[in-house]
C-alpha cells in the first residue's frame, strides 16, 4: 500500500467526510487521471502514450466545494472540524482558504477553491478574492469562477493506499471533465506566463496540452456538449482568446512554454494539439 503522502492526506480527508464526494482539481487532479488512464490501458484517449509526458505530481491538493458547501457554514464548520482533527495548520499568507500539514516526508498543502456561485451567491458577502459563508467558521475558498461546469460529467476516478494511521482504504475522488478542465488551466497560463517565481507558466502550459491529450472517448461528447452550451459565457469567450493568442500559433508564448518544459519531448504533436483546443473552444 502506498504512503505517498499526497495521497495519504486525500485518504484520510475522504475516510473523515464519507458524506462528501471530494472534487480534486489542479495539477493532482491530472496526475490521478494520468495514472489511472495508464493502469488502464483499454481506455482510448485522444493521443496515444508515446505523445504523452510523464505523469507529473504536485506539492499540494486543489480541493474543489460545490457552492452549496462553500456557502453554508455548517458544511463548511464541518470540514474545518476535521483539517483540526488531522492535525493541519492555517496558512498565514492565504488566511483559512490554504492549509499545511506535517507528514513524513515533508507537507502537504491544501488550497481550497470555490465553485461558480451562481444565485448562491447572495448567501456571502461580497468579495474579489475569496468566499466566505455567514457566520464565519474560519474557513474560506479562493474563487474559480473560471471553472464553469466544474460539477457537471466529473470523472470519478478509483484511489487507493493506506490512512495515516496505517489502515487500507480504497476510495474514489471526482475529477473535472476536460472542458472546464482547460478552461482553469488556460487562465492560470495568462496570470503567470511572465511571473518568474511560477516557472513563467510552463507546468501550466504543459497541462493544457496534457489535458486535451488525455480527453478520452467517453468525455469526448459531454465536453463538447458543454462547449456548445457555454460558448457565449464570458469565461469561455476569454479562454478562446488566450488559446489563439498563445497556444495555436506555432510561435505562441503557450507552445513556446511548452517546448521549454523539462518533459517535453520531440514526439509531441502540437499541431494537433492546436487543432482540438480550438475544436473544443469552438465559437458559436
Amino acid at each position: 500500500m502506498s504512503r505517498e503522502p499526497l495521497l495519504t492526506t486525500l485518504l484520510d480527508l475522504d475516510a473523515a467526510l464519507p458524506s462528501r464526494e471530494l472534487i480534486v482539481g489542479g495539477g493532482y487532479g491530472l496526475y490521478l487521471k494520468q495514472l489511472y488512464l495508464k493502469d488502464n490501458p483499454e481506455i482510448r484517449t485522444l493521443f496515444s502514450p508515446r505523445f504523452l509526458p510523464s505523469a507529473r505530481t504536485t506539492e499540494d491538493i486543489d480541493l474543489i466545494l460545490r457552492a452549496e458547501v462553500v456557502t453554508d457554514s455548517e458544511s463548511m464548520k464541518e470540514i474545518r472540524q476535521v483539517l483540526d482533527a488531522l492535525d493541519f495548520q492555517v496558512v498565514e499568507a492565504a488566511k483559512y482558504m490554504q492549509f499545511v500539514r506535517d507528514m513524513k516526508p515533508g507537507q502537504v498543502k491544501i488550497d481550497f477553491l470555490a465553485a461558480p456561485l451562481g444565485k448562491l451567491a447572495e448567501r456571502v458577502k461580497k468579495d474579489v478574492r475569496r468566499v466566505r459563508p455567514k457566520p464565519s467558521v474560519k474557513l474560506h475558498a479562493s474563487k474559480l469562477e473560471e471553472a464553469v461546469g466544474v460539477e457537471r460529467d466529473t470523472l470519478r476516478i478509483p484511489i487507493s493506499g493506506e490512512l495515516s494511521t496505517g489502515e487500507p482504504r480504497q476510495t474514489e475522488v471526482l475529477i473535472p471533465q476536460a472542458f472546464t478542465y482547460v478552461l482553469t488551466k488556460l487562465c492560470a497560463f495568462r496570470d503567470r506566463m511572465d511571473d518568474d517565481n511560477k516557472d513563467l507558466g510552463r507546468h501550466h502550459a504543459l497541462d493544457v496540452y496534457r489535458i486535451i491529450a488525455l480527453l478520452t472517448e467517453d468525455e469526448d461528447s459531454a465536453v463538447h456538449n458543454l462547449s456548445e452550451e457555454f460558448a457565449s459565457h464570458p469565461v469561455v469567450v476569454d479562454a478562446r482568446e488566450i488559446a489563439a493568442t498563445y497556444f495555436v500559433m506555432k510561435n505562441g508564448i503557450g507552445q513556446l512554454r511548452i517546448r521549454e518544459h523539462t518533459l517535453y519531448s520531440d514526439s509531441f504533436d502540437l499541431d494537433r494539439f492546436a487543432s482540438e483546443l480550438q475544436r473544443l473552444l469552438a465559437a458559436p
